[in-house]
């Protein structure tokens, strides 16, 4: 009986062991590599040139010409990446129909999405800024632009802070939930972006790290 127990014990700490081993290697790094990233795009931010504070008309409405200037931001972004996009656009269109509609970003789905494109992220940023420099967008305007673009499609952005995720790991809360930013879209708006909705929709994800 006494050896059966032992063995009982030893089995359950072999299980607790591997299922540490499985939250570090599955949660926490991914966790941990997604803050350094995380800092490194807010670095890279600081290389955007035009820095005229952005004041948005009164109506919210979005002008043609915003659209197009940040649609041919986001397929540079893409184009840059060639291949390393094309590895994992079915996850990131999965993963952008996953979310669509909802109130908050399901934070294991970042976690998910960072595992399949390690360090993709940060040259994204890269190339987002040489884009945002050669299409003149201040980060003020393009963070509005993108915002209300993403709103007329029903779709929300979140507000991810790098000491916030830090101090959730800390914590071992693995599944926070992020409120996604979505203002009430004009009907303009609205009509304006439908034509685009398969091409914004396919970037989504990479909005989730402020691209």
């Amino acid at each position: 009986m006494a050896r059966w127990l032992v063995y009982g014990l030893l089995g359950l700490l072999l299980f607790l062991g591997f299922a540490g081993w499985g939250a570090y290697i599955f949660l926490i790094r991914p966790a941990q590599n997604l803050v350094g990233e995380l800092r490194q795009i807010i670095v890279l931010d600081e290389g955007i040139q035009n820095q005229t504070p952005y004041r948005p008309p009164a109506d919210q409405q979005l002008s043609q010409l915003q659209v197009e200037r940040l649609l041919r931001v986001q397929q540079r972004v893409r184009e840059g990446l060639g291949e390393r996009y094309r590895q994992v656009e079915a996850r990131l269109n999965q993963l952008a129909r996953q979310q669509a509609g909802l109130p908050n970003l399901d934070y294991r789905a970042v976690l998910d999405l960072f595992r399949d494109s390690s360090a993709l992220m940060v040259e994204a940023k890269r190339l987002q800024v040489e884009a945002l420099n050669q299409e003149g967008f201040s980060r003020e305007e393009y963070a509005w632009v993108r915002r209300q673009v993403y709103a007329a499609l029903g779709l929300g952005l979140p507000q991810l802070d790098p000491n916030e995720v830090l101090r959730q790991i800390a914590a071992r809360d693995f599944n926070p939930r992020v409120a996604l930013e979505k203002p009430e879209a004009p009907p303009a708006n609205v009509r304006l972006v439908e034509a685009y909705r398969q091409e914004l929709e396919a970037y989504y994800p990479f909005t989730w790290f402020g691209l």
